[in-house]
């Protein structure tokens, strides 16, 4: 099945609002997964809670959803005569992964340093994706203010560690984040074009938290082997219920961003849901702080990245001067 041009009722600004609000749940879950990683002192567990938390969920939509039935069932006939592609099914694995890096580094980074190499990555990963075509809303060319907003993105990772550890251990854990970034980006196309396959964006989410929570089971196998089953598993789980919600923001994340990825494409979906990242980091490190100290240097770069995010969504001039239609 070929990406498409998909017309929707919902406005182009009122998709890029919901990606705000979907950014937003995002870096909360990352604070959350975080600070329950640090609680239990095991980021395989904290991640595992997450995304199983998030399936049970998804089971409860399933069972009382129809529809949502119906939208898996049409996904399986479309992989079995060969007009959807097997691999787009597998995205939750990426998802597992970048909820695994959140429990694992932002402890070290504070969540404002973690956001703005995440982004950076998305934005990068966004940019080629459209360029690609892979997502569901089609080819999306190059132009000056999508390239110019992506070096952009890329130098305000660089400002935001001025000041930082200068050893090249401490800029490692960035990279993780930086990493996701492009991969999570090519997960959102692949759930926007499940989302299309389906029907349905609650098929794609149930896909995603199903593969995720396999693959953090067989993770936390493989890490429980290496250290021992007494050190892999807290003896005693927190009680405060709020360190348990990170399941439930991802499940809204990733409904909303397979809604509405096909609408304004990869790349305006990933700079779309900047701004609700960017502010609700730099809150959630100035109300609690982490462990880092947050540096001027990284507010600048939260700014900077921003700003690459507006000048991303500039749009493209004909050949005449004349600013080209938005697509819808």
């Amino acid at each position: 099945m070929s990406p498409q041009r998909h017309t929707s009722p919902l406005p182009v600004w009122l998709a890029l609002i919901f990606a705000a609000l979907a950014g937003s749940l995002m870096t909360v879950q990352a604070r959350v997964n975080s600070e329950l990683a640090t609680r239990i002192d095991n980021g395989f567990v904290a991640a595992t809670i997450s995304f199983g938390s998030g399936l049970l969920i998804l089971c409860v939509v399933m069972l009382a959803s129809r529809r949502s039935r119906e939208g898996l069932r049409l996904v399986k006939a479309h992989i079995k005569d060969g007009s959807f592609p097997w691999a787009f099914t597998l995205a939750g694995g990426i998802g597992a992964g970048y909820v695994l890096s959140q429990g694992l580094v932002i402890g070290i980074t504070g969540v404002a340093l973690f956001t703005v190499a995440f982004i950076a990555g998305l934005t990068v990963g966004g940019l080629l994706l459209d360029m690609w075509g892979i997502g569901p809303a089609g080819h999306r060319p190059l132009t000056i203010p999508r390239v110019a907003g992506a070096l952009l993105a890329i130098s305000a990772v660089i400002i935001a560690l001025v000041g930082q550890p200068t050893t090249v251990i401490s800029y490692f854990p960035l990279v993780l984040p930086a990493f996701f970034g492009v991969l999570v980006a090519w997960q959102q196309a692949a759930n926007g074009r499940l989302a299309m396959v389906a029907q349905t964006p609650w098929a794609a989410t149930f896909l995603n938290f199903l593969v995720g929570t396999g693959v953090l089971i067989v993770a936390v196998a493989i890490h429980s082997v290496s250290v021992g089953p007494a050190t892999a598993f807290p003896a005693v789980l927190p009680s405060d219920l709020w360190l348990y919600l990170g399941g439930a923001a991802g499940v809204i994340f990733i409904a909303t961003t397979a809604l509405v990825v096909r609408i304004i494409g990869v790349l305006l979906l990933s700079l779309g849901s900047v701004a609700g990242q960017l502010i609700t980091a730099l809150t959630l490190d100035v109300i609690f702080p982490s462990a880092h100290h947050l540096a001027v240097a990284t507010i600048v770069g939260t700014g900077l990245t921003l700003a690459a995010a507006v000048i991303a969504t500039i749009p493209r001039r004909h050949a005449g001067g004349h600013k080209a239609p938005p697509t819808t």
